[in-house]
Protein backbone atom coordinates (compact mmCIF):
# COMPACT_ATOMS: atom_id res chain seq x y z
CA UNK A 1 0.00 0.00 0.00
CA UNK A 2 2.78 2.44 0.89
CA UNK A 3 4.62 1.56 -2.31
CA UNK A 4 1.55 2.45 -4.35
CA UNK A 5 1.10 5.72 -2.46
CA UNK A 6 4.77 6.64 -2.89
CA UNK A 7 4.66 5.79 -6.58
CA UNK A 8 1.55 7.97 -7.00
CA UNK A 9 3.18 10.87 -5.13
CA UNK A 10 6.20 10.65 -7.44
CA UNK A 11 3.95 10.70 -10.51
CA UNK A 12 2.51 13.74 -12.28
CA UNK A 13 -0.85 13.68 -10.45
CA UNK A 14 0.72 13.41 -7.01
CA UNK A 15 3.21 16.12 -7.88
CA UNK A 16 0.51 18.69 -8.70
CA UNK A 17 -1.55 17.80 -5.62
CA UNK A 18 1.46 18.17 -3.32
CA UNK A 19 2.66 21.30 -5.11
CA UNK A 20 -0.67 23.09 -4.78
CA UNK A 21 -1.12 21.98 -1.15
CA UNK A 22 2.39 23.14 -0.24
CA UNK A 23 1.96 26.45 -2.08
CA UNK A 24 -1.38 27.22 -0.42
CA UNK A 25 -0.13 26.15 3.02
CA UNK A 26 2.98 28.29 2.66
CA UNK A 27 1.02 31.36 1.58
CA UNK A 28 -1.35 30.85 4.50
CA UNK A 29 1.55 30.76 6.94
CA UNK A 30 3.24 33.83 5.44
CA UNK A 31 0.08 35.93 5.39
CA UNK A 32 -1.26 34.87 8.81
CA UNK A 33 -0.51 36.71 12.01
CA UNK A 34 2.32 35.17 14.04
CA UNK A 35 1.24 32.63 16.61
CA UNK A 36 3.16 30.68 19.23
CA UNK A 37 4.98 27.74 17.65
CA UNK A 38 3.02 24.53 18.28
CA UNK A 39 0.77 26.53 20.58
CA UNK A 40 3.28 26.54 23.40
CA UNK A 41 6.57 28.15 22.33
CA UNK A 42 6.45 31.92 21.98
CA UNK A 43 9.57 32.57 19.93
CA UNK A 44 10.00 36.26 19.13
CA UNK A 45 10.65 37.65 15.71
CA UNK A 46 11.70 40.76 13.86
CA UNK A 47 9.51 43.58 12.65
CA UNK A 48 10.00 44.25 8.94
CA UNK A 49 8.02 47.05 7.30
CA UNK A 50 5.48 47.00 10.13
CA UNK A 51 4.89 43.24 9.98
CA UNK A 52 6.26 40.80 12.50
CA UNK A 53 8.41 38.16 10.84
CA UNK A 54 8.97 35.05 12.90
CA UNK A 55 9.46 31.32 12.55
CA UNK A 56 5.99 30.90 11.05
CA UNK A 57 6.63 33.36 8.23
CA UNK A 58 10.08 31.94 7.46
CA UNK A 59 8.68 28.39 7.26
CA UNK A 60 5.79 29.69 5.16
CA UNK A 61 8.21 31.34 2.74
CA UNK A 62 10.17 28.08 2.36
CA UNK A 63 6.95 26.12 1.75
CA UNK A 64 5.73 28.73 -0.75
CA UNK A 65 8.94 28.57 -2.78
CA UNK A 66 8.95 24.77 -2.67
CA UNK A 67 5.31 24.56 -3.74
CA UNK A 68 5.82 27.09 -6.52
CA UNK A 69 8.76 25.08 -7.87
CA UNK A 70 6.69 21.88 -7.75
CA UNK A 71 3.79 23.47 -9.65
CA UNK A 72 6.14 25.18 -12.12
CA UNK A 73 7.89 21.87 -12.80
CA UNK A 74 4.53 20.16 -13.27
CA UNK A 75 3.12 22.68 -15.72
CA UNK A 76 6.28 23.70 -17.54
CA UNK A 77 8.32 20.51 -17.65
CA UNK A 78 8.96 19.05 -21.08
CA UNK A 79 8.33 15.58 -19.63
CA UNK A 80 4.61 14.81 -20.09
Amino acid sequence: MMTGLCNWMNGREGQIVMGVATLVGGLHMVLSESQPVLGMLDIGGLTVMGKEVGVQQVLGAVLTVGGACWVYDWCCSSEM
